[in-house]
């Protein structure tokens, strides 16, 4: 885990040389050995983006998960039955859901990573 972040880092590092003609290698390598990764808290780096919403013949919901065992999005509707879940296999992509089945009214769609749930947002259907 620890050696993606220092990957990442580095990646970054090295084109931010390349555009900073001043910045010497070994400096960056002193840095990057300083850096403390055990401060990084992976699960902030799970995106979900829902749209259009409201939302009247389907919902897109375009989501980006980085480092993960599992990950499973489902909506609920107002009183907490789940309408609709599916495992994410994908690290990236944007799934389409029709919600023209669905009764007017307030939904959420929550994205649990390893068994916790991280992001809910809120989806209205309004027909």
């Amino acid at each position: 885990m620890k050696r993606f972040i220092l990957l990442i880092i580095s990646v970054f590092a090295i084109s931010f040389s390349f555009a900073n003609k001043n910045v010497e290698l070994s400096d960056l390598e002193e840095n990057l050995s300083q850096i403390d990764t055990s401060t990084v808290n992976f699960y902030e780096l799970q995106t979900i983006k829902l749209y259009p919403n409201p939302a009247s013949d389907h919902i897109i919901i375009d989501y980006e998960i980085i480092y993960v065992k599992e990950a499973k999005l489902q909506i609920y509707n107002s009183i907490g039955a789940v309408v609709f879940s599916k495992e994410l296999k994908d690290k990236q992509d944007k799934i389409k859901i029709s919600v023209a089945d669905y009764k007017n009214g307030l939904y959420f769609c929550s994205l649990q990573i390893d068994g916790k749930l991280l992001n809910t947002r809120k989806i209205i259907v309004n027909h």
